[in-house]
């Protein structure tokens, strides 16, 4: 079979290795579609913690096409989704924070690739009615839901998200269907911009054109936001978004930092406003919760483009240069 093998900065090749045998506890998997992550990028760009040769890719669904011992055989054929990691479950990580903590996880190979090994423990039957494409997104709805599942939205509240990328996307929509009421999402780029409007953004903000503290100001009558979510991971921005809380609000990291950014906010002004300040470690526990949400969102025009397993380099290079939403890679297209 076929693999996208990352070989370090933003080199792909494309490698013939053999096919994945399941053992005990595992499944192999045949990849309909796998998400490029804002992570997967951060790879390549050495912002995110990790060493080649590596295959990418931890946002994929498909059918299984085979179970190892101590696997009910009934999967087979059922497509399904996956978290990145397996988790025990009888560990002090699974038990106290989440299953993204366990102790004892074994990492798979990503999903570039045409077959994947998975344990059984990862995966999610798809529910029927989704189609493989936006079944593939429950991977960062699972990382906004478990940020969001940490702290109270407020029933009529007023919100901020800071970037319109999937994730930002994402975090309008969870923060509706929580109950928000006036949600300002603020993106640079016009594409997305306009589409928070389908996820329910009640203000949208191009910073480059107008400024986005009069606006909050506006929006909230001078008080500032209870939640600020900052979706880029952008350490300014974080900063930027910590002004426009209002006291005992929420600053929400959505966005990963790269590795090592320091926190670049007033600590005198978030002691003094009582702000809490909170991020999630992906998926967290909210897997199953995520594919049972996708449908109440609106994903029309989300995925802007599609490629195939050798088309793997092209697709980071596009998805890099942050036009469009999400980009998908098709391994058997």
């Amino acid at each position: 079979m076929k693999v996208a093998t990352w070989r370090g900065g933003t080199e792909i090749t494309i490698d013939e290795v053999p096919m994945p045998k399941a053992g005990p506890s595992e499944l192999v998997m045949k990849v309909l579609s796998s998400g490029i992550c804002g992570t997967d990028i951060h790879k390549t760009q050495g912002l995110f913690p990790a060493t080649p040769p590596d295959i990418l890719g931890h946002e994929f669904v498909g059918p299984v096409v085979e179970v190892g011992e101590g696997v009910d055989e009934s999967l087979i054929g059922k497509v399904i989704g996956c978290t990145l990691n397996p988790a025990c479950g009888e560990c002090q990580g699974c038990l106290t924070w989440s299953a993204m903590h366990c102790e004892r996880n074994k990492r798979y190979s990503g999903g570039f690739a045409e077959y994947v090994l998975v344990d059984h423990r990862q995966a999610h039957i798809v529910p029927d009615g989704l189609d493989h494409e936006t079944a593939s997104m429950a991977e960062p709805l699972a990382c906004v839901i478990s940020t969001f599942n940490m702290i109270d939205v407020e029933e009529g509240c007023d919100a901020l998200v800071v970037g319109g990328g999937l994730l930002g996307l994402l975090t309008v929509g969870l923060l509706k269907l929580r109950g928000a009421k006036n949600i300002i999402l603020s993106e640079p780029n016009a594409q997305r911009l306009a589409m928070g409007t389908q996820f329910g953004a009640t203000h949208l903000n191009d910073p480059t054109k107008d400024d986005l503290a009069e606006l909050v100001n506006e929006v909230t009558g001078g008080y500032g936001v209870k939640i600020g979510a900052e979706a880029v991971g952008v350490p300014a921005l974080v900063a930027n978004v910590s002004k426009m809380v209002r006291p005992r609000g929420n600053l929400v990291l959505v966005g990963v930092s790269p590795q090592g950014s320091s926190l670049p906010v007033d600590l005198y002004d978030l002691h003094y406003k009582e702000i809490t300040m909170s991020g999630a470690f992906g998926a967290g526990d909210a897997f199953g919760e995520a594919l049972e949400t996708l449908p109440k969102l609106n994903l029309e025009g989300v995925v802007s483009g599609r490629f195939s397993l050798e088309d793997t380099a092209k697709a980071l290079e596009i998805s890099a240069k942050g036009g469009g939403v999400k980009y998908m890679i098709a391994p058997h297209d």
